[in-house]
């Protein structure tokens, strides 16, 4: 199992440490990250139908500086590399693996922030207060901080697979049909759960109509995801353009109304004296 514990380490690497060295390019999200995982495991579908599926699990967990209430990229990773590795059903291994593996990879990339943070902040203290050339030191403490890091975030999928894919596999061979169907089934709830989740951060009244037009056309018009999709990109479109003419009109209001209480000032002044 090394090979595969060397190509989840270069996944888990290249998904978090591009994100933040080109400015959050999300390649931390699932979905990019279980593409990245694919190319490297070599089944590109796998790897995206797994990203997939954690992405809508996952949809709702963003982590803002040191608030983290889940990893995953670590998640991802592992899941496609259990898959793709032993041949583990696809359903069981995002349900039992994936889903708490996030949530355990979240509390291990906190602690390994931290404790990395309390040694690389006062390198970079030294490196500013170096003088001449502290511009150079900088950059140098920044590109070593960034690789260094990014390998430690990286160690955990690594061990992951190294120790745990082939006791996983021959625990997950030992599980009934009837078992394996219900984790089938309990990973085709999930992102449900995640989009759930979603919609209590962001849910408002007046988005409600919008829901429930998506409800009628997936439901019983048995319309595609792409013409839903291009439905809603119509109405973004078409209310942005409202908002944009209403915001012109008021602007407009507000411009006449300041120049009439000039004119009136000006005739005030001009009738007293």
């Amino acid at each position: 199992m090394l090979v595969p514990a060397l190509q989840a380490f270069l996944a888990t690497f290249l998904a978090l440490g591009i994100n933040w060295y080109v400015g959050q390019c999300m390649s931390e999200r699932p979905i990019v990250a279980g593409l990245i995982a694919g190319i490297i495991f070599g089944d590109i579908p796998t790897g995206v139908a797994i990203g997939c599926a954690l992405e809508a699990i996952f949809m709702g967990a963003v982590n803002v500086g040191g608030a983290v209430s889940a990893e995953p990229v670590t998640a991802t990773v592992v899941t496609v590399a259990f898959v793709v590795t032993t041949g583990m059903n696809q359903g069981v291994a995002i349900t039992a693996v994936g889903t708490p593996l996030g949530l355990v990879a979240g509390i291990i990339y906190l602690m390994m922030f931290n404790v990395f943070m309390s040694l690389f902040a006062p390198a970079v203290d030294w490196a500013a207060r170096t003088g001449n050339g502290s511009e150079k030191k900088l950059l140098m403490v920044r590109w070593v901080g960034w690789f260094v890091k990014y390998f430690l975030i990286s160690i955990p999928s690594f061990l992951a697979v190294y120790i745990g894919a082939e006791p996983v596999a021959a625990i997950a061979n030992q599980i009934p049909d009837n078992v394996i169907a219900g984790f089938t089934a309990c990973g085709n709830l999930l992102p449900a759960v995640g989009m759930a989740l979603l919609l209590k951060m962001l849910w408002d009244n007046k988005l409600a109509v919008y829901y429930l037009l998506g409800f009628v056309l997936v439901s019983y018009l048995n319309l595609p995801m792409v013409a839903v999709a291009a439905l809603g990109a119509v109405i973004v479109v078409v209310t942005a353009l409202r908002d944009k003419e209403l915001l012109d009109l008021k602007k407009r209001g507000v411009a006449l109304a300041s120049s009439t209480g000039d004119a009136v000032d000006e005739e005030e002044e001009d009738f007293f004296a």
